[in-house]
């Protein structure tokens, strides 16, 4: 990876006539040369230096005399020669520990190359090692992307300021402890790596909650054996962001073009909305008024806007006069306007929604506060398409489309005299009936995925997943507040939730209530939860189907949520699903 520097030797010429005792080298050095050798073969050396004098002097008589084959301990051993370091450390690795003679080197071709002593070779070593920390020390921290490594153990030994940026876990928390200890080790992509033993190359990968990287990660080999693992993880978690964002706006966009079908904004599939939504479309193009009933909360608003939207009315005005929040004395003004001076300090009139929304819709939500004088003069504008602002006389045209919503009886009301009838009956000619949320429960994932994905796009916050246990207690819940309940509850979850994952413990206290618990009376081994029995071994195959059909239902479709409903685990409820070839 590197390019060092060369193996530091001591260029050395073998003597030809080499001595054959410890006295004949004793001489020479003392007649004044610096180095003398003896090759004793092709693996073995006598090597002399001029400071080794004082050694050979102290040597009893019989030492000095004896021949070099008898002084094993003076030999130095003879290694090929290489300017690689890589290359020399196998056979340096391999010399015996009680070695204290200086190394010799020979050529490929046979010739001496020169020799090292074995404190040089030692400060060279570790010069090299400091130069290679150095090196990859700066590296890591140069590197924008979060580097670990970790050894055979698990145990941090590199973790870069990258690394603590990303993750803010300090270098004095990690290093030296086992990576496993901040982040779970069964989706760590390094540990795999050490189990493993193979790359891993441009991932994608979540080590933890909110956090999005690409891994690459390779174990470490010496000598054929794993001895740690290396990764590096490019953060990437604000372009997941942004994507999702991205998509997000991108949906809400096409859901709101009036371009496209304006219906696809009513999110649903069940029965009871699929009637109203084609019934919407079949009197979008209808010149006559149209009644939305329905709870509040329903969507009644959405509805007409959608309608009129689809209509040849689209490109103008569509306004709400919101009967029920009006003072009864501000109504008529709001929807017909008024006459200049018809108030004091007013000497110009104002417009009123009818006028304002010539060729286009008016809704009037919650009709049934409508007083009645202003019935009157709002069933006289519907026969004739005119009206006179309060305080004029002059008759006013315009072509406004009246959709009202309601969510009391308005048949009910006019019996008991609180309704003009003949309003009601010219306003009730096309009437389009909104369920409730309770009564189309099989919606829930798609309305909860709609809104996670508007709100986190209004939050700028990742689009998040929804627990099994949420949506399992949102369908145990009756949602008396309908639609706008629901929109209420996934912004408050979107909010409080901190690991793109919306769990029970962000529901309000009195939802968390309706997450289903098991309750096993003592004479009833299989018994309800959450209302609903479980399956039992005696249940007919009629029953189980049932059984089955009602889960998955309650549980929207999600498997899980169905095998906690009846008691069994997942596995066993795809059997079942193939057995009773049920489609979900």
């Amino acid at each position: 990876m590197f390019n060092n520097e060369p193996f530091p030797i001591h260029i050395l010429t073998e003597d030809q006539s080499a001595p054959s005792t410890v006295r004949d080298i004793l001489s020479r050095l003392q007649a004044g040369e610096t180095e003398v050798l003896v090759r004793l073969d092709d693996s073995r050396a006598i090597l002399f230096c001029a400071e080794d004098i004082g050694i050979l002097g102290k040597l009893p008589p019989e030492a000095v005399s004896a021949s070099l084959e008898e002084m094993r301990s003076l030999l130095s051993p003879i290694l090929p020669y290489s300017d690689s370091v890589e290359a020399l450390a196998p056979d340096l690795m391999r010399l015996p520990p009680d070695l204290h003679r200086p190394i010799v080197f020979g050529r490929k071709d046979g010739s001496i190359a020169g020799y090292g002593r074995l404190a040089e070779l030692l400060a060279f070593a570790l010069r090299q090692r400091q130069r290679m920390e150095t090196y990859f020390a700066t590296l890591v921290e140069t590197v924008t992307d979060a580097v670990t490594v970790v050894d055979e153990t698990g145990c941090v030994i590199c973790w870069n300021d990258v690394a603590v940026e990303t993750y803010d876990i300090p270098k004095e928390s990690i290093l030296g402890r086992r990576i496993g200890e901040h982040f779970n080790p069964d989706e760590l992509m390094v540990l795999r790596t050490l189990d493993e033993g193979r790359r891993v190359r441009n991932t994608y990968h979540r080590p933890r909650p909110g956090y999005h990287v690409l891994i690459n990660a390779s174990p470490i080999f010496d000598d054929g054996r794993i001895v740690g693992g290396i990764a590096t993880e490019q953060d990437i978690t604000q372009l997941v962001r942004l994507n999702d964002e991205l998509m997000s706006a991108r949906t809400i966009l096409e859901e709101q073009s009036p371009r496209e079908d304006p219906f696809t904004f009513i999110k649903g599939k069940g029965k009871l909305i699929d009637n109203a939504i084609q019934l919407g479309r079949k009197v979008a193009d209808a010149e006559i008024p149209l009644l939305l009933l329905g709870e509040a909360g329903v969507g009644k608003h959405q509805l007409a806007l959608a309608i009129h939207q689809a209509s040849a009315r689209a490109k103008q005005p569509f306004l709400t006069v919101h009967c029920g929040s009006i003072p009864a004395s501000v109504v008529e003004t709001e929807l017909f306007g008024f006459q200049g001076g018809t108030f004091s300090g007013t000497r110009e009139g104002s417009p009123g929604k009818l006028e304002q929304a010539d060729g286009g819709t008016v809704f009037l939500s919650d009709i049934e506060h409508l007083p009645q004088d202003v019935q009157a003069k709002l069933l006289l504008f519907l026969q004739k398409q005119t009206f006179s602002r309060v305080g004029g006389s002059e008759a006013l045209s315009a072509r406004t489309r009246i959709i009202a919503g309601t969510n009391k009886d308005l048949g009910k009301l006019v019996e008991a005299q609180l309704f003009r009838s003949d309003l009601y009956y010219a306003l009730s000619a096309i009437s389009i009936a909104l369920p409730a949320l309770r009564d189309r429960k099989e919606d829930l994932p798609i309305l909860v995925q709609s809104f996670a994905r508007q709100y986190a796009l209004q939050y700028q916050k990742p689009i998040p997943q929804i627990d099994p246990d949420v949506m399992l207690a949102f369908a145990n819940y009756d949602w008396p507040g309908n639609i706008n309940e629901l929109m209420s509850i996934v912004e408050r979850c979107l909010i409080l939730c901190e690991e793109e994952r919306i769990t029970m413990e962000q529901l309000p206290p009195h939802l968390q209530k309706e997450q289903p618990k098991v309750i096993v009376p003592a004479n009833e081994p299989s018994t309800a939860f959450g209302g609903m029995r479980i399956l039992k071994p005696k249940n007919t195959e009629d029953e189980e189907r049932a059984l089955i059909e009602e889960a998955l239902i309650r549980a929207m479709g999600n498997k899980s949520s169905a095998a906690k409903l009846l008691g069994i685990s997942r596995g066993t409820l795809y059997n079942k699903l193939r057995e009773f070839n049920l489609d979900y």
